[in-house]
């Protein structure tokens, strides 16, 4: 599956370019980005590019369209697919922004934007996100366990944690996530065929 753009998409965009003022939001270039936002969705599985939040059932609009290279500075690359992406409004607004400090030169980067070296976090659309950190979720009736897990000291792994705060959203309802693969078991009051779920997915991070 790749992302389709037609001939009237670029014509829109160039149009849309011609017009001057906000590029991004100008209306001839809505079609083009609800074709983006429905591709990333689907090759994303339905998770921020970030830090994997669902998306399964939301409404288009608490979903941003991302672009990894801020817009403002790298303006060549507003509508390129490999600079777009799609995450939840907390890593694009609150966190990441238009900041450039997750890429290690930027001349160097403007340049070869298509070099996953220079960027220190999970390159969305470069990097095999997995291979540097794992996502946990286990959600059973009132109980609920979110936890990420670095993948073999991953350099790129600790800097995604870090930079987007994963740690904030880590959440165990009974046991406050931070300590539970330290502690021996799990608290009591958790049933016990609950439990050894919770411990076998814990055993696979």
């Amino acid at each position: 599956m790749s992302l389709e753009i037609t001939q009237e998409d670029l014509n829109n965009i160039e149009a849309a370019k011609a017009a001057g003022g906000d590029i991004w939001n100008h209306q001839l270039v809505s079609t083009f980005k609800d074709k983006v936002k429905t591709y990333y969705r689907e090759i994303q599985n339905e998770q921020c590019c970030y830090c994997r939040k669902n998306f399964e059932g939301e409404f288009k609009m608490v979903i941003d369209i991302e672009h990894i290279l801020p817009k403002g500075t790298f303006e060549n690359l507003m509508f390129t697919d490999y600079n777009l992406n799609v995450a939840c409004k907390r890593c694009n607004m609150n966190v990441k922004g238009v900041k450039t400090d997750f890429v290690t030169d930027l001349n160097a980067v403007k340049a070869n934007p298509q070099d996953r070296t220079l960027y220190k976090i999970i390159h969305p659309n470069f990097d095999d996100y997995f291979s540097h950190l794992k996502f946990l979720t286990v959600i059973e009736n009132q109980y609920k366990l979110i936890k990420y897990q670095i993948v073999i000291d991953s350099a790129k792994g600790q800097f995604t944690y870090d930079y987007f705060r994963l740690k904030e959203l880590e959440v165990d309802t009974l046991n406050q996530a931070q300590g539970l693969k330290e502690k021996e078991e799990l608290s009591s009051k958790i049933p016990d065929n609950v439990a050894k779920r919770i411990n076998d997915n814990l055993e696979k991070l």
